[in-house]
Protein backbone atom coordinates (compact mmCIF):
# COMPACT_ATOMS: atom_id res chain seq x y z
CA UNK A 1 0.00 0.00 0.00
CA UNK A 2 2.82 2.30 1.07
CA UNK A 3 6.37 2.25 -0.11
CA UNK A 4 9.26 4.42 0.81
CA UNK A 5 12.54 4.47 -1.60
CA UNK A 6 15.16 5.86 -0.58
CA UNK A 7 13.66 9.21 0.66
CA UNK A 8 15.45 12.43 2.10
CA UNK A 9 13.75 15.52 3.31
CA UNK A 10 15.28 18.53 4.66
CA UNK A 11 13.35 21.64 5.83
CA UNK A 12 13.25 25.17 4.02
CA UNK A 13 14.52 26.33 7.07
CA UNK A 14 16.97 23.48 7.72
CA UNK A 15 15.83 22.15 10.58
CA UNK A 16 15.45 18.05 11.44
CA UNK A 17 15.26 15.61 8.27
CA UNK A 18 14.83 12.07 7.01
CA UNK A 19 17.57 10.56 5.43
CA UNK A 20 17.64 7.30 3.16
CA UNK A 21 14.33 6.08 4.40
CA UNK A 22 13.06 2.68 2.64
CA UNK A 23 10.19 0.63 4.25
CA UNK A 24 6.83 -0.55 2.83
CA UNK A 25 3.33 -0.58 4.43
CA UNK A 26 0.74 -3.61 3.26
CA UNK A 27 -2.90 -3.20 3.41
CA UNK A 28 -4.62 -3.52 6.27
CA UNK A 29 -1.25 -3.22 8.32
CA UNK A 30 -0.56 -1.09 11.43
CA UNK A 31 2.72 0.05 11.82
CA UNK A 32 4.11 2.21 14.49
CA UNK A 33 6.78 4.86 14.26
CA UNK A 34 8.91 5.08 17.44
CA UNK A 35 12.00 7.03 18.43
CA UNK A 36 13.26 9.52 20.77
CA UNK A 37 11.26 13.11 20.58
CA UNK A 38 12.85 14.95 16.93
CA UNK A 39 14.24 12.00 15.48
CA UNK A 40 11.82 12.65 12.51
CA UNK A 41 9.02 10.69 13.23
CA UNK A 42 6.26 13.37 12.28
CA UNK A 43 8.17 13.95 9.78
CA UNK A 44 7.99 10.72 7.84
CA UNK A 45 4.27 10.83 8.27
CA UNK A 46 4.18 14.80 6.72
CA UNK A 47 5.60 12.75 3.55
CA UNK A 48 3.58 10.33 3.30
CA UNK A 49 0.62 12.39 3.71
CA UNK A 50 2.18 15.18 1.23
CA UNK A 51 1.95 17.63 3.62
CA UNK A 52 6.06 18.26 3.26
CA UNK A 53 7.09 19.46 0.70
CA UNK A 54 3.49 21.03 -0.23
CA UNK A 55 2.32 22.85 3.22
CA UNK A 56 6.47 22.06 5.37
CA UNK A 57 8.63 23.51 2.56
CA UNK A 58 11.29 21.86 1.70
CA UNK A 59 13.77 19.72 -0.02
CA UNK A 60 12.25 15.80 -0.90
CA UNK A 61 14.25 13.27 -2.84
CA UNK A 62 13.38 9.73 -3.42
CA UNK A 63 10.59 8.18 -4.22
CA UNK A 64 6.97 7.68 -2.48
CA UNK A 65 3.94 5.35 -3.72
CA UNK A 66 0.89 4.68 -2.26
CA UNK A 67 -1.46 2.49 -3.85
CA UNK A 68 1.11 1.78 -6.53
CA UNK A 69 0.10 5.98 -7.74
CA UNK A 70 3.35 8.30 -7.26
CA UNK A 71 2.31 10.61 -4.49
CA UNK A 72 4.25 13.43 -5.84
CA UNK A 73 1.78 13.14 -9.02
CA UNK A 74 -0.97 13.11 -7.07
CA UNK A 75 -3.78 16.14 -7.19
CA UNK A 76 -4.80 17.44 -3.63
CA UNK A 77 -8.40 15.80 -4.14
CA UNK A 78 -6.90 12.70 -4.62
CA UNK A 79 -4.96 12.84 -2.21
CA UNK A 80 -7.99 13.66 0.36
CA UNK A 81 -9.61 10.34 -0.70
CA UNK A 82 -6.33 7.87 -0.09
CA UNK A 83 -5.38 9.02 3.67
CA UNK A 84 -7.58 10.37 6.44
CA UNK A 85 -4.77 11.91 9.12
CA UNK A 86 -5.33 12.79 12.95
CA UNK A 87 -2.81 15.40 14.49
CA UNK A 88 -1.64 14.97 17.86
CA UNK A 89 -4.36 17.98 19.26
CA UNK A 90 -7.29 16.91 17.12
CA UNK A 91 -8.32 20.75 18.00
CA UNK A 92 -5.79 21.76 15.23
CA UNK A 93 -7.68 20.46 12.71
CA UNK A 94 -11.59 21.38 13.35
CA UNK A 95 -12.97 23.94 11.22
CA UNK A 96 -16.84 23.60 12.17
CA UNK A 97 -18.97 23.73 15.54
CA UNK A 98 -21.27 20.83 15.72
CA UNK A 99 -19.87 17.08 15.37
CA UNK A 100 -21.95 16.40 12.25
CA UNK A 101 -20.93 19.60 10.59
CA UNK A 102 -16.86 18.95 11.18
CA UNK A 103 -17.32 15.36 9.89
CA UNK A 104 -19.22 15.94 6.77
CA UNK A 105 -16.54 18.99 5.92
CA UNK A 106 -14.01 17.10 4.16
CA UNK A 107 -16.47 15.03 1.80
CA UNK A 108 -18.48 18.64 1.10
CA UNK A 109 -15.17 19.99 0.46
CA UNK A 110 -14.54 18.10 -2.51
CA UNK A 111 -17.99 18.29 -3.96
CA UNK A 112 -19.55 15.37 -2.49
CA UNK A 113 -23.10 14.81 -3.13
CA UNK A 114 -25.30 15.57 -0.08
CA UNK A 115 -27.45 12.52 0.05
CA UNK A 116 -24.31 10.36 -0.76
CA UNK A 117 -23.04 12.66 2.60
CA UNK A 118 -25.28 11.90 4.56
CA UNK A 119 -24.78 7.74 4.36
CA UNK A 120 -21.06 8.17 4.60
CA UNK A 121 -22.40 10.45 7.66
CA UNK A 122 -23.89 7.95 9.71
CA UNK A 123 -22.11 4.76 8.64
CA UNK A 124 -18.96 6.10 9.99
CA UNK A 125 -20.61 8.12 12.80
CA UNK A 126 -22.05 4.34 14.03
CA UNK A 127 -18.79 2.85 12.90
CA UNK A 128 -16.68 4.76 15.39
CA UNK A 129 -19.43 4.96 18.13
CA UNK A 130 -20.68 8.59 18.14
CA UNK A 131 -24.17 8.60 16.93
CA UNK A 132 -25.25 10.19 19.84
CA UNK A 133 -22.34 12.69 19.80
CA UNK A 134 -23.70 14.16 16.31
CA UNK A 135 -25.51 17.07 17.36
CA UNK A 136 -22.86 18.20 20.27
CA UNK A 137 -20.90 21.10 19.66
CA UNK A 138 -17.18 20.27 19.80
CA UNK A 139 -15.98 22.46 22.21
CA UNK A 140 -18.26 20.43 25.03
CA UNK A 141 -16.47 17.45 24.10
CA UNK A 142 -14.15 15.36 26.16
CA UNK A 143 -9.97 14.88 25.03
CA UNK A 144 -11.57 11.11 23.90
CA UNK A 145 -14.67 12.23 21.87
CA UNK A 146 -12.45 14.47 20.05
CA UNK A 147 -10.14 11.84 19.45
CA UNK A 148 -13.18 9.85 17.96
CA UNK A 149 -14.62 13.06 15.99
CA UNK A 150 -11.48 13.38 14.18
CA UNK A 151 -10.86 9.79 13.85
CA UNK A 152 -14.35 9.85 11.89
CA UNK A 153 -14.09 12.90 9.97
CA UNK A 154 -10.91 11.48 8.58
CA UNK A 155 -12.85 7.96 7.43
CA UNK A 156 -15.59 9.79 5.83
CA UNK A 157 -14.03 9.95 2.44
CA UNK A 158 -13.07 6.08 2.79
CA UNK A 159 -9.38 6.42 2.73
CA UNK A 160 -6.85 3.59 2.18
CA UNK A 161 -4.51 5.08 4.61
CA UNK A 162 -4.82 6.54 8.33
CA UNK A 163 -2.32 8.44 9.52
CA UNK A 164 -2.43 9.24 13.53
CA UNK A 165 0.22 11.37 15.24
CA UNK A 166 0.53 10.67 19.06
CA UNK A 167 -3.11 9.35 19.28
CA UNK A 168 -2.81 9.04 22.95
CA UNK A 169 -1.24 11.98 24.34
CA UNK A 170 -4.22 13.74 25.32
CA UNK A 171 -6.18 10.48 26.40
CA UNK A 172 -7.27 8.94 29.80
CA UNK A 173 -6.90 4.83 30.21
CA UNK A 174 -10.51 4.36 28.92
CA UNK A 175 -9.96 6.57 26.15
CA UNK A 176 -6.52 4.61 25.31
CA UNK A 177 -8.08 1.81 25.47
CA UNK A 178 -11.67 2.56 22.94
CA UNK A 179 -8.80 3.91 20.77
CA UNK A 180 -7.27 0.56 20.29
CA UNK A 181 -10.62 -1.37 19.86
CA UNK A 182 -11.36 1.28 16.78
CA UNK A 183 -7.75 0.54 15.64
CA UNK A 184 -8.72 -3.29 15.48
CA UNK A 185 -12.40 -2.66 13.86
CA UNK A 186 -10.33 0.14 11.09
CA UNK A 187 -7.56 -2.76 10.21
CA UNK A 188 -10.52 -5.02 9.63
CA UNK A 189 -11.81 -3.18 7.15
CA UNK A 190 -8.31 -3.45 5.11
CA UNK A 191 -6.96 0.21 5.94
CA UNK A 192 -3.71 0.55 6.61
CA UNK A 193 -2.06 2.26 9.31
CA UNK A 194 1.00 4.75 10.30
CA UNK A 195 0.81 6.03 13.87
CA UNK A 196 3.83 8.04 15.38
CA UNK A 197 3.86 7.23 19.29
CA UNK A 198 6.04 7.16 22.40
CA UNK A 199 3.59 5.56 24.43
CA UNK A 200 3.86 2.44 22.29
CA UNK A 201 3.50 -0.69 24.80
CA UNK A 202 -0.19 -0.19 24.72
CA UNK A 203 0.18 -0.70 21.02
CA UNK A 204 1.82 -4.40 20.98
CA UNK A 205 -1.90 -6.07 20.35
CA UNK A 206 -2.32 -4.11 17.31
CA UNK A 207 0.91 -3.43 15.63
CA UNK A 208 2.57 -5.59 13.25
CA UNK A 209 5.65 -4.00 13.05
CA UNK A 210 7.70 -1.14 15.18
CA UNK A 211 9.73 0.95 13.34
CA UNK A 212 12.84 2.51 15.27
CA UNK A 213 13.65 6.17 13.60
CA UNK A 214 16.64 7.23 15.14
CA UNK A 215 18.22 10.46 13.65
CA UNK A 216 16.52 10.79 10.54
CA UNK A 217 17.30 7.24 9.84
CA UNK A 218 15.53 4.13 9.98
CA UNK A 219 17.72 1.76 12.56
CA UNK A 220 15.15 -1.40 13.78
CA UNK A 221 12.31 -2.68 12.43
CA UNK A 222 10.79 -5.21 15.42
CA UNK A 223 7.58 -7.14 14.80
CA UNK A 224 4.85 -7.24 17.37
CA UNK A 225 6.71 -10.01 19.20
CA UNK A 226 10.20 -8.79 18.79
CA UNK A 227 8.86 -5.58 20.37
CA UNK A 228 7.39 -7.65 23.39
CA UNK A 229 10.77 -9.24 24.18
CA UNK A 230 12.49 -6.18 24.62
CA UNK A 231 14.41 -5.55 28.11
CA UNK A 232 13.40 -1.93 29.62
CA UNK A 233 17.24 -1.36 29.46
CA UNK A 234 17.27 -2.08 25.70
CA UNK A 235 14.48 0.49 25.48
CA UNK A 236 16.00 3.07 27.52
CA UNK A 237 19.01 2.95 26.15
CA UNK A 238 16.89 3.48 22.75
CA UNK A 239 15.70 6.42 24.29
CA UNK A 240 12.07 4.76 24.23
CA UNK A 241 9.53 4.72 27.27
CA UNK A 242 10.53 1.59 29.52
CA UNK A 243 7.29 -1.15 29.99
CA UNK A 244 7.64 -0.97 33.94
CA UNK A 245 9.52 1.69 36.39
CA UNK A 246 10.52 1.39 39.74
CA UNK A 247 7.87 2.33 41.99
CA UNK A 248 8.44 5.21 44.62
CA UNK A 249 8.82 4.50 48.05
CA UNK A 250 5.73 4.91 49.54
CA UNK A 251 7.20 6.34 53.04
CA UNK A 252 5.15 8.52 54.76
CA UNK A 253 5.96 12.28 54.83
CA UNK A 254 7.27 13.30 58.16
CA UNK A 255 4.79 15.68 58.29
CA UNK A 256 4.97 19.29 60.16
CA UNK A 257 2.44 20.75 62.00
CA UNK A 258 1.25 23.02 59.78
CA UNK A 259 0.52 21.80 56.01
CA UNK A 260 2.35 23.86 53.32
CA UNK A 261 -1.22 23.64 52.27
CA UNK A 262 -4.47 23.17 53.63
CA UNK A 263 -7.17 23.12 51.17
CA UNK A 264 -11.04 23.12 52.46
CA UNK A 265 -14.17 22.62 51.32
CA UNK A 266 -12.93 24.08 48.15
CA UNK A 267 -15.89 24.72 45.05
CA UNK A 268 -15.68 25.92 41.81
CA UNK A 269 -18.14 26.07 38.95
CA UNK A 270 -18.01 27.46 35.41
CA UNK A 271 -20.81 29.07 34.62
CA UNK A 272 -21.83 28.21 31.06
CA UNK A 273 -21.75 24.53 32.00
CA UNK A 274 -21.90 24.22 35.64
CA UNK A 275 -19.43 21.47 35.89
CA UNK A 276 -16.11 22.29 38.26
CA UNK A 277 -15.17 20.77 41.21
CA UNK A 278 -17.30 20.20 45.04
CA UNK A 279 -16.01 20.11 48.23
CA UNK A 280 -12.33 19.29 47.97
CA UNK A 281 -10.44 18.81 51.02
CA UNK A 282 -6.59 18.21 50.71
CA UNK A 283 -3.77 18.74 53.30
CA UNK A 284 -0.61 18.47 51.56
CA UNK A 285 3.19 18.38 53.63
CA UNK A 286 6.45 19.81 52.62
CA UNK A 287 7.85 17.01 50.11
CA UNK A 288 4.64 15.25 49.00
CA UNK A 289 4.39 14.41 45.60
CA UNK A 290 1.15 14.03 44.74
CA UNK A 291 -0.86 12.25 41.12
CA UNK A 292 -3.87 13.62 40.29
CA UNK A 293 -5.97 10.76 38.72
CA UNK A 294 -9.40 10.25 37.00
CA UNK A 295 -11.10 10.62 33.36
CA UNK A 296 -11.09 12.96 31.20
CA UNK A 297 -13.22 15.67 32.44
CA UNK A 298 -13.05 14.45 35.81
CA UNK A 299 -12.15 17.93 37.47
CA UNK A 300 -8.15 17.51 37.69
CA UNK A 301 -7.14 20.67 35.46
CA UNK A 302 -9.85 22.59 37.19
CA UNK A 303 -8.98 22.05 40.64
CA UNK A 304 -4.87 22.91 40.23
CA UNK A 305 -6.15 26.45 38.18
CA UNK A 306 -7.85 27.14 41.53
CA UNK A 307 -5.09 26.14 43.71
CA UNK A 308 -2.41 28.81 41.83
CA UNK A 309 -5.05 31.19 41.23
CA UNK A 310 -5.92 31.08 37.93
CA UNK A 311 -9.29 30.62 38.70
CA UNK A 312 -11.50 32.16 41.64
CA UNK A 313 -13.18 29.65 44.25
CA UNK A 314 -16.56 29.85 45.16
CA UNK A 315 -16.51 28.58 47.83
CA UNK A 316 -14.17 27.34 50.46
CA UNK A 317 -10.56 28.38 51.18
CA UNK A 318 -6.78 27.75 50.79
CA UNK A 319 -4.42 27.96 53.31
CA UNK A 320 -0.35 28.14 52.94
CA UNK A 321 2.03 28.19 55.54
CA UNK A 322 -1.15 28.43 58.03
CA UNK A 323 -2.48 31.46 56.82
CA UNK A 324 -5.48 32.02 54.10
CA UNK A 325 -4.03 32.78 51.01
CA UNK A 326 -5.66 34.80 48.15
CA UNK A 327 -5.64 34.14 44.18
CA UNK A 328 -2.82 36.53 44.06
CA UNK A 329 -0.57 34.97 46.44
CA UNK A 330 -1.09 31.71 45.31
CA UNK A 331 0.08 32.82 42.15
CA UNK A 332 3.16 33.51 43.46
CA UNK A 333 3.90 30.43 45.54
CA UNK A 334 2.73 28.59 42.32
CA UNK A 335 4.03 27.00 39.10
CA UNK A 336 1.67 25.84 36.46
CA UNK A 337 3.13 23.53 33.64
CA UNK A 338 0.17 23.54 30.72
CA UNK A 339 -1.01 20.65 29.51
CA UNK A 340 -0.11 22.52 25.96
CA UNK A 341 3.10 23.98 25.34
CA UNK A 342 2.42 26.62 22.73
CA UNK A 343 0.38 28.23 25.40
CA UNK A 344 3.59 28.86 27.42
CA UNK A 345 5.94 29.55 25.24
CA UNK A 346 6.44 33.34 23.98
CA UNK A 347 10.30 34.52 23.35
CA UNK A 348 12.29 33.47 19.94
CA UNK A 349 14.95 31.07 21.23
CA UNK A 350 15.25 28.76 24.12
CA UNK A 351 17.53 29.27 26.49
CA UNK A 352 15.95 33.03 26.45
CA UNK A 353 12.54 31.29 27.30
CA UNK A 354 14.14 29.61 30.47
CA UNK A 355 15.00 32.74 31.35
CA UNK A 356 11.79 35.31 30.02
CA UNK A 357 10.57 37.53 33.29
CA UNK A 358 13.33 36.00 35.73
CA UNK A 359 16.25 38.70 37.33
CA UNK A 360 19.78 37.07 35.47
CA UNK A 361 21.80 35.84 38.48
CA UNK A 362 24.50 33.69 38.95
CA UNK A 363 22.31 31.23 41.05
CA UNK A 364 19.47 31.74 37.77
CA UNK A 365 22.99 31.10 34.98
CA UNK A 366 23.79 28.09 36.99
CA UNK A 367 20.39 26.74 37.32
CA UNK A 368 19.98 27.22 33.43
CA UNK A 369 22.84 25.40 32.77
CA UNK A 370 21.53 22.49 35.24
CA UNK A 371 18.16 22.65 33.68
CA UNK A 372 19.36 22.17 29.87
CA UNK A 373 21.31 19.37 30.61
CA UNK A 374 18.72 17.76 32.88
CA UNK A 375 16.00 17.79 29.94
CA UNK A 376 18.91 17.55 27.25
CA UNK A 377 18.57 20.90 25.67
CA UNK A 378 21.69 21.84 25.50
CA UNK A 379 22.17 21.29 21.51
CA UNK A 380 18.86 23.15 21.07
CA UNK A 381 19.54 26.26 23.23
CA UNK A 382 19.29 28.43 20.03
CA UNK A 383 16.63 27.08 18.38
CA UNK A 384 13.29 28.64 18.10
CA UNK A 385 10.56 27.03 20.44
CA UNK A 386 8.02 26.81 17.36
CA UNK A 387 10.44 24.97 15.41
CA UNK A 388 10.37 22.25 17.76
CA UNK A 389 8.97 18.62 18.40
CA UNK A 390 5.83 18.82 21.22
CA UNK A 391 8.11 16.37 23.03
CA UNK A 392 11.14 18.95 22.96
CA UNK A 393 8.52 22.07 23.62
CA UNK A 394 7.09 20.03 26.73
CA UNK A 395 10.98 20.00 27.60
CA UNK A 396 11.74 23.64 27.48
CA UNK A 397 8.58 24.60 29.07
CA UNK A 398 9.92 22.02 32.33
CA UNK A 399 13.56 23.65 32.02
CA UNK A 400 11.62 27.05 32.36
CA UNK A 401 9.39 25.93 35.58
CA UNK A 402 13.18 24.18 36.59
CA UNK A 403 14.93 27.56 37.45
CA UNK A 404 11.92 28.74 39.26
CA UNK A 405 11.86 29.65 43.13
CA UNK A 406 8.29 28.03 43.93
CA UNK A 407 6.98 26.14 46.66
CA UNK A 408 4.15 24.33 44.32
CA UNK A 409 4.53 23.18 41.29
CA UNK A 410 1.56 21.62 38.84
CA UNK A 411 2.06 19.35 36.23
CA UNK A 412 -0.71 19.25 34.14
CA UNK A 413 0.36 15.43 31.44
CA UNK A 414 3.78 16.28 31.55
CA UNK A 415 4.95 13.50 29.67
CA UNK A 416 2.24 13.86 26.99
CA UNK A 417 4.56 13.57 23.83
CA UNK A 418 7.19 12.72 25.65
CA UNK A 419 9.69 9.90 25.02
CA UNK A 420 11.70 7.80 27.28
CA UNK A 421 14.29 10.18 28.25
CA UNK A 422 12.37 12.97 28.87
CA UNK A 423 10.30 10.48 31.05
CA UNK A 424 13.00 9.62 33.11
CA UNK A 425 14.19 13.45 33.44
CA UNK A 426 10.96 14.47 34.51
CA UNK A 427 11.44 11.64 37.00
CA UNK A 428 14.33 12.76 38.04
CA UNK A 429 13.57 16.31 38.73
CA UNK A 430 10.42 15.31 40.31
CA UNK A 431 12.60 13.33 43.13
CA UNK A 432 14.88 16.50 43.60
CA UNK A 433 12.11 18.69 44.04
CA UNK A 434 10.86 16.58 46.75
CA UNK A 435 14.16 16.39 48.25
CA UNK A 436 14.18 20.11 48.68
CA UNK A 437 10.93 20.35 50.62
CA UNK A 438 8.85 20.98 47.09
CA UNK A 439 5.01 19.73 46.79
CA UNK A 440 4.64 18.77 43.28
CA UNK A 441 0.75 18.19 41.99
CA UNK A 442 0.93 15.81 38.86
CA UNK A 443 -2.03 15.87 36.58
CA UNK A 444 -1.29 12.50 34.64
CA UNK A 445 -2.64 9.29 32.82
CA UNK A 446 0.89 8.15 32.94
CA UNK A 447 0.52 5.67 35.56
CA UNK A 448 4.46 5.14 35.05
CA UNK A 449 5.21 8.61 35.83
CA UNK A 450 2.91 8.32 39.08
CA UNK A 451 4.00 4.94 40.42
CA UNK A 452 7.99 6.39 39.97
CA UNK A 453 7.08 9.84 41.71
CA UNK A 454 4.06 9.80 44.12
CA UNK A 455 3.87 8.87 47.51
CA UNK A 456 0.10 10.20 47.23
CA UNK A 457 -2.39 9.61 44.96
CA UNK A 458 -6.15 11.36 44.73
CA UNK A 459 -8.92 10.07 42.37
CA UNK A 460 -11.60 12.83 41.77
CA UNK A 461 -14.51 11.60 39.26
CA UNK A 462 -17.34 14.33 38.21
CA UNK A 463 -15.79 17.25 39.90
CA UNK A 464 -15.75 15.00 43.29
CA UNK A 465 -12.57 13.44 45.38
CA UNK A 466 -13.06 9.93 46.07
CA UNK A 467 -10.48 8.27 46.72
CA UNK A 468 -7.14 9.20 48.50
CA UNK A 469 -3.93 6.92 49.63
CA UNK A 470 -0.58 5.80 49.29
CA UNK A 471 -0.88 3.30 46.91
CA UNK A 472 -1.61 4.07 43.20
CA UNK A 473 -5.52 3.09 42.38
Amino acid sequence: MIEFQNLYFSYKDGDESIKDISFFVKRGECIILCGKSGSGKSTILRTISGLAPVFYEGSLQGRIEVDKRILAELKSEERAKLFGVVFQDPRSQFFMNTVQDEICFAAENIGVPSKKIKELLYEVSEFIGIEDLLLRNIDELSSGQKQKVAIASSLILQPKVLILDEPTSNLDIQGSKILIEIIKKIKDKGISIVISEHRIDSFKEVADRFLYINEGKLDEIWTSKQFENLSDEKLLSLGLRPKTVEKSANNEIKNDNVPLLDIQSLSFHYKKTNSGIDNINLRLYKGEVVSLLGNNGAGKTTLCKVICGLLKENTGLIKYRGKVANRNLRNKFCYFVMQDADYQLYSDSVVSEISIGKKITEKLKKDMEDSLDAFSLIKLKDRHPASLSGGEKQRVILAAAYCSEADIYILDEPTSGMDGNGLCAIIRWVKLLAEKGKIVIIITHDLLLAEATSNKFIYLEEGKQLKEGRNII
